[in-house]
């Protein structure tokens, strides 16, 4: 499993939770996983807004991605622009991300939606 991936199962483990993300736990994510605290904080909001489908979701990390891509393109950004964003954002490349994505348009649960 990825840095990454693991990464934002946490993030989605302390929303379920209802455990808030205060300075402690910030920083432990920053030491941990390497991320920038506003990656974290940027990503834990996208979690909360999303809370009610996080049970549904079968992977976080493509839901996660294609989110922001999403969000990306509606500030009118290609597709090629917003993935390459998300790709710097999670020191990924950027035809993982594109993987990543069309695993989830194939999925027959598509639940975050921009």
């Amino acid at each position: 499993m990825s840095d990454n991936k693991l990464f934002l199962e946490e993030l989605k483990d302390l929303v379920e939770n209802g455990l808030s993300l205060n300075e402690y736990r910030v920083n432990g994510l920053v030491e941990k996983y390497n991320k920038n605290p506003f990656l974290i904080i940027q990503l834990y909001q996208i979690i909360v807004k999303n809370y009610r489908v996080l049970p549904f979701l079968i992977d976080i990390e493509s839901a996660i991605y294609e989110y922001i891509v999403n969000e990306e393109m509606l500030n009118d950004k290609t597709f090629y622009g917003a993935t390459l964003y998300v790709a710097d954002m999670f020191d990924t490349t950027q035809t993982y991300i594109k993987c990543k994505i069309n695993q989830t348009k194939k999925a027959p649960n598509r639940l975050l939606s921009a």
